[in-house]
């Protein structure tokens, strides 16, 4: 297939060294677009800035795109293949001993998937805590200034003993001390 095209595509990713502000200002004087059509290329999700190009335009955009501080990739167009519908099956049919696969779920099945924000359970299926209640009014607060522990309930701890050589002292006008340590 010699006449194959290309899309060239882009999610919002950036090259080292560009700001998003500067990448966004190149965008917007490079295809001619408001601030509000830049900021829906830069939304994350992938998006075909150009499509049915063929394999030089395409590479040749990426080049330009990259120089202007953007990352985008190729992306062979291909012919739109015939989709058959599944089988409305909860499970699929196994291939020689293998584990049934569970279908993907289907309007018809009754299975949705959550949203990403919010709670997984529905507000009737939470269960419900009562708040617990603690008592504290034996409690006080003490002043700020002193000890916290009152003296009464420090452990007294008694210091170990130390035993202390006896040093002579010499005539203390000289300065000079004789020291006799006993063996």
């Amino acid at each position: 297939m010699s006449d194959s095209t290309y899309s060239v595509i882009f999610r919002g990713d950036l090259q080292p060294g560009y700001t998003v502000a500067d990448v966004k200002a190149n965008f917007a004087r490079l295809f001619r677009l408001g601030p509000a059509a830049v900021d829906k290329l830069f939304s994350g999700r992938p998006l075909a800035i150009k499509k049915g190009l063929r394999q030089a335009q395409a590479e040749q955009l990426v080049a330009t795109l990259a120089k202007l501080g953007a990352q985008s990739s190729l992306k062979a167009e291909a012919e739109p293949a015939v989709v058959a519908r599944p089988e409305p099956e909860s499970v699929l049919k196994p291939e020689s001993g293998d584990r049934p696969v569970a279908a993907q779920p289907s309007a018809e099945s009754g299975l949705s998937l959550a949203p990403m924000e919010g709670y997984l359970l529905r507000e009737h299926e939470r269960a419900r805590q009562e708040p617990v209640q603690v008592p504290v009014s034996h409690l006080s607060l003490k002043p700020a200034e002193g000890n916290l522990v009152e003296s009464s309930e420090r452990k007294q701890e008694t210091p170990p003993p130390v035993a202390v050589p006896d040093w002579k002292l010499a005539n203390h006008i000289t300065g000079k001390a004789i020291f006799k340590v006993q063996d």
